[in-house]
């Protein structure tokens, strides 16, 4: 039978002590209860501890092996009862987080860089790649928690999906494209220009259908679309569509530095509004870390200022830049 670690405890206080009654002192226990612990534990190993003197209690040969090994043993313990208090308090760990490269600059990078602000010691590992690249490694178990297009997620029961706000999109292009001297242009219209942006999918893939861009339908049945230009950075598609033609479709916060310094503009687009899903996911039948409870609720609450900022802001959420004056209506 194995060694409790209880009758192991009392057994290195009567070792310490070398009296009963001072041990049971020390451990909070009557002096009977430690002597029945040490009598236990005699029992279960065989042998005598300690020989009961005159001049006190003193560790037979086994027992001065036992206090030896014994000491490592419950200091093992106690090291292993601090490492999963550090882990619980998020003192110490490790947190794996993948997302699309939209979510990673939206709110994932926002999230984790408080995360890592509460909790300086734990380790994070974040990966921005294509949305099929996420899915396989959260059911791999190389990340724990996922970020990407919700399209197809709902049709995988290993993943427990928890849908985030839609943010709308907003088609950008540089400052004196074309474009800009254009009042309201249609879809059509706007995709006669290449598309820099990731793979499309969904309803994405059909509305942003467009020259250049080839769409196909994967093995879970989700249609994608190749765009003429194909990112996988929401910083490069900027830094592309600051020096060309292309049109970049984004949020009002991703546009809003480029918007305010006048280095984009954001078209006053005549067609449907356009919030693709999007969802943070993890295995249904693994519990999940403190660190990564701790991100998902920081994660809602950045997704929630966001959507607050969009929708209350003066910029293209509310009011998108329109290109050209119209003359005024007769009366």
């Amino acid at each position: 039978m194995p060694i409790e670690l209880r009758l192991l405890a009392h057994a290195l206080a009567v070792g310490h002590h070398r009296n009963f009654a001072r041990a049971a002192a020390a451990l909070g226990l009557t002096q009977p209860s430690v002597s029945r612990s040490v009598a236990a534990l005699e029992n279960l190993l065989g042998v005598p501890l300690f020989d009961r003197t005159s001049k006190g209690v003193v560790p037979t040969v086994f027992g001065r092996v036992l206090l030896e090994r014994g000491a490592s043993v419950m200091q093992r313990e106690d090291d292993l009862r601090q490492a999963i208090r550090a882990l619980a308090g998020l003192d110490d760990g490790t947190l794996t987080v993948s997302a699309g490269p939209y979510r990673a600059e939206l709110t994932v990078a926002t999230a984790l860089g408080r995360l890592s602000r509460a909790h300086p010691r734990l380790q994070i590992r974040f990966l921005v790649a294509d949305p099929t690249d996420v899915l396989r490694d959260v059911i791999a178990e190389r990340v724990e928690v996922g970020v990407a297009a919700l399209e197809g997620l709902d049709q995988e029961p290993r993943l427990l999906v928890e849908r985030l706000p839609d943010h709308r999109l907003f088609f950008a292009c540089r400052r004196g494209h074309p474009l800009t001297k254009e009042h309201s242009p249609r879809l059509a219209r706007i995709l006669e220009y290449p598309l820099v942006t990731t793979v499309l999918r969904g309803e994405a893939s059909v509305a942003f259908s467009s020259r250049g861009a080839s769409t196909v339908a994967n093995p879970r049945g989700i249609h994608e679309s190749t765009p003429q230009i194909l990112v996988n950075s929401v910083a490069i598609g900027l830094r592309i569509t600051r020096e060309c033609d292309a049109i970049f479709p984004a949020t009002s916060a991703t546009l809003a530095e480029d918007l305010a310094a006048g280095r984009l503009v954001a078209l006053d687009f005549d067609g449907p509004v356009l919030r693709p899903s999007a969802a943070v996911f993890h295995l249904r039948d693994r519990t999940l870390s403190p660190a990564a409870l701790a991100f998902l609720d920081i994660l809602r609450a950045v997704e929630a200022e966001v959507l607050a900022a969009t929708e209350t802001t003066t910029g293209p959420a509310k009011r998108p830049v329109r290109t050209r004056r119209t003359a005024p209506r007769r009366q």
